[in-house]
């Protein structure tokens, strides 16, 4: 008996610990509401302009959607793909005000996104392969 418990407790805390990690895709109009209930890990879809890059923070740039656009930092090369102007997707932390990247993609494939982010990334004209 000793054994179930432990083993469903354990089952427990691995659940609510993979839940709090969980990952999901959002518009930057989403991402305010979205990280105040939930976990600060995002995956943001959007149009990345205003790129800057800077000696102390490294490339500065928004990532918009058609009403809101989210500031990001990313410590790192850019995929040489990245343009402004272009859609991307950008993995990081959100804080509240800035998202913290820690990875940017820029090229799409119709097998690793849900189809209504391929819908939205379509509409602003993103290559999507097969």
């Amino acid at each position: 008996m000793k054994y179930v418990i432990g083993i469903t407790l354990a089952l427990g805390v691995f659940a609510s610990t993979a839940i709090a990690q969980t990952r999901y895709f959002l518009f930057p109009s989403e991402v305010s509401e979205f990280s105040s209930q939930n976990a600060r890990a995002v995956n943001l879809f959007g149009i990345a302009t205003d790129v800057q890059t800077t000696e102390t923070d490294g490339v500065q740039f928004l990532i918009s959607d058609n009403s809101v656009s989210i500031p990001v930092i990313y410590q790192g090369q850019l995929p040489q793909e990245f343009e402004d102007g272009n859609p991307a997707i950008v993995l990081g932390e959100f804080n509240g005000t800035v998202l913290f990247a820690n990875v940017i993609i820029v090229q799409f494939s119709s097998k690793h996104l849900p189809k209504a982010a391929l819908a939205e990334l379509q509409s602003y004209g993103a290559q999507i392969s097969d």
